[in-house]
C-alpha cells in the first residue's frame, strides 16, 4: 500500500474497494474492553478540572470586561489584547486536549490565526449566520486545518476550504426552513449538482446565490475541469443515499439493512474528509488514501454515537440507534476504540507528536461522546471507562458534550435538500423575554468577536 497515486483519488470503483476493506476492518475489530487507554487518577482528575476551571472563570471575567460603550475604541483594543494572552495562555496550560503536546508556541499561534482568518471570512461572507452555525463551520475547518498540521504544512484558510466548510451549515439552515416548499429544496438541490458539472446555473434567490458563492471559492482555488467536483459530486451522491437509506428504513420497518447502513456510513463519512484532505494539495500514497477514508468513517460514527436518543426518537437507522441493548452499544463502542487504533497505524506522517495527540483525542471524542449517551450505555460500563477519562463524567455532563465535539457534519446537508419536504410550519408565537434576552446576548457575542477576530 506505499505507491503514491497522483490520479483518480475520487475513482468510484476504488472507493468502493476501500469501502470493502473498511467494513471488513469494522468486522474484525473485537467488541471487548480494550487495554491500550490511558488511565488517570481520581487525583490527576481533579486536578485537571480545577485547571480547566480556573481558565474557564478567567475567560469568563474577560469577556465580562468587554466595554459596551460604542465610543469605547482605545478601551476595547486593550480589551482585545488581555483576551489575546488569555487565549495564549489557555492554549500553552490547556489541561484536557494538551495542545502543548503536539505544538510549539510558533504552531499553535498560526493555528490560531488560522482560525481567526476563517471567522474573518464568514463574517463578510454573512453578518448575520448564527453562533451555532459559525461553529458548525468552523468544526469543519478545523478538520482541514488538523490536516495541514499533520502533514507540516502551515494551517492557512484557503478560498476552498472556506467554501466547503460553509456549505454545512449554510444549506443546512435552508434545507431546515419549514418557509421552503418541497419544489425550492428540489431546484436547490439541482442547483448545486448543475453546477457542478459545469452546466450553467440560474439562482433564484438571495440564499441561492449565496450557495453558488460558496462553490465558486473551490472554482478560485482549482479552476476547471477539475477531478475535485468529481468528489464534490460523490459528496452529493452520499448523501442522497443515506436520505433514501433512511426513507426505505422506515417504509419498510427497519428490516434486513444492516449491511447497508454500514456501507453508507463509511462511503458517506470517508468522502466527506477525503475532501477536507484533498485541500491541504500533497500527493497521496495507498496508504493515505486508506487512513483518510477511514477517518472520515470514524467521524460519522462518532456523530452517530452522540446523536443515538435524537436518531431513536426519529426512527433513523444508524450503527448505534439500531442496537438493541444497553450491551450491544457498550460493544459497539469498544470496536469503534479498538477500530481507532488500529487504523492509525496507516498514519505516515513526519510529526509523530501531532499524530500521537490526534489519535488520543480521538479516543476522548469517542468516550465524551458515549457518556453523552450514557442513558444508552451500561452503568458498569460507565463506571470502568470513567479513569479513562481526564476528568470526571460528571464534570463532563456539566460542561455538555458539544465543546468537544459537536457535529461536523449535519445530518442534512446541501445534498439531501432535494428530498426532505421540510418541516411542518407552525403559527408564529410572541417572542418571550427570554427569547429577547438571549438575542441581546447573541449580538454582544458578534460584537465581542469581531473586536477578537479585527486586523
Amino acid at each position: 500500500m506505499e505507491q503514491e497515486r497522483k490520479q483518480d483519488i475520487f475513482d468510484k470503483g476504488n472507493l468502493m474497494r476501500l469501502s470493502g476493506l473498511l467494513k471488513d476492518a469494522w468486522r474484525q475489530a473485537p467488541d471487548t474492553e480494550p487495554d491500550f487507554l490511558e488511565v488517570y487518577s481520581a487525583a490527576a482528575q481533579e486536578e485537571k478540572e480545577k485547571e480547566i476551571s480556573r481558565a474557564v472563570e478567567k475567560g469568563k471575567a474577560g469577556l465580562g470586561e468587554y466595554p459596551q460603550s460604542l465610543f469605547a475604541v482605545r478601551k476595547r483594543k486593550e480589551w482585545k489584547k488581555r483576551m489575546e494572552q488569555l487565549l495564549g495562555q489557555f492554549l500553552r496550560e490547556d489541561a484536557l486536549l494538551n495542545t502543548k503536546d503536539a505544538m510549539d508556541g510558533e504552531e499553535l499561534g498560526e493555528f490560531r490565526d488560522g482560525i481567526k482568518e476563517f471567522l474573518r471570512e464568514v463574517r463578510k461572507f454573512d453578518r448575520k449566520l448564527a453562533l451555532e452555525d459559525m461553529g458548525q463551520a468552523l468544526r469543519n475547518y478545523v478538520v482541514y486545518a488538523v490536516f495541514r498540521v499533520l502533514n507540516g504544512r502551515k494551517p492557512q484558510c484557503r478560498p476552498a476550504a472556506f467554501g466547503y466548510s460553509m456549505l454545512y451549515p449554510y444549506t443546512d439552515n435552508y434545507i431546515d426552513s419549514p418557509e421552503r416548499t418541497r419544489q425550492e429544496k428540489e431546484h436547490y438541490n439541482r442547483l448545486i449538482a448543475d453546477w457542478l458539472k459545469g452546466k450553467a446555473v440560474k439562482p433564484l434567490s438571495g440564499h441561492e446565490r449565496k450557495t453558488v458563492e460558496l462553490l465558486w471559492q473551490v472554482e478560485t482555488d482549482y479552476g476547471r475541469p477539475h477531478e475535485v467536483y468529481k468528489g464534490l459530486l460523490l459528496m452529493l451522491e452520499a448523501q442522497e443515499n443515506s436520505l433514501r437509506q433512511e426513507q426505505e428504513w422506515k417504509r419498510e420497518e427497519g428490516t434486513g439493512q444492516e449491511e447497508e447502513i454500514l456501507g453508507v456510513s463509511v462511503y458517506k463519512g470517508g468522502v466527506s474528509v477525503m475532501i477536507d484532505r484533498y485541500f491541504v494539495d500533497l500527493p497521496w500514497t495507498e496508504r493515505d488514501l486508506y487512513f483518510y477514508y477511514g477517518f472520515g468513517f470514524l467521524l460519522q460514527l462518532c456523530d452517530d454515537l452522540q446523536d443515538i436518543a435524537q436518531d431513536k426518537e426519529e426512527g433513523n437507522p444508524t450503527v448505534f440507534s439500531l442496537c438493541r441493548s444497553k450491551e450491544e452499544a457498550v460493544g459497539k463502542v469498544n470496536k469503534l476504540l479498538h477500530f481507532t487504533e488500529k487504523l492509525f497505524a496507516f498514519c505516515d506522517t513526519g510529526k509523530p507528536a501531532f499524530q500521537a495527540f490526534l489519535q488520543r483525542n480521538c479516543f476522548l471524542l469517542i468516550l465524551v461522546s458515549a457518556v453523552g449517551s450514557g442513558e444508552w450505555m451500561t452503568d458498569e460500563w460507565l463506571d470502568r471507562m470513567e479513569r479513562r477519562l481526564p476528568v470526571r463524567p460528571g464534570y463532563l455532563r456539566d460542561f455538555g458534550t458539544g465543546f468537544l465535539g459537536g457535529k461536523s457534519r449535519g445530518k442534512t446537508d446541501a445534498q439531501t435538500g432535494g428530498m426532505t419536504g421540510g418541516k411542518k410550519e407552525e403559527p408564529k408565537k410572541r417572542e418571550t423575554q427570554d427569547e429577547k434576552r438571549k438575542k441581546k446576548e447573541h449580538r454582544k457575542m458578534m460584537r465581542m468577536l469581531d473586536v477578537m477576530i479585527a486586523d
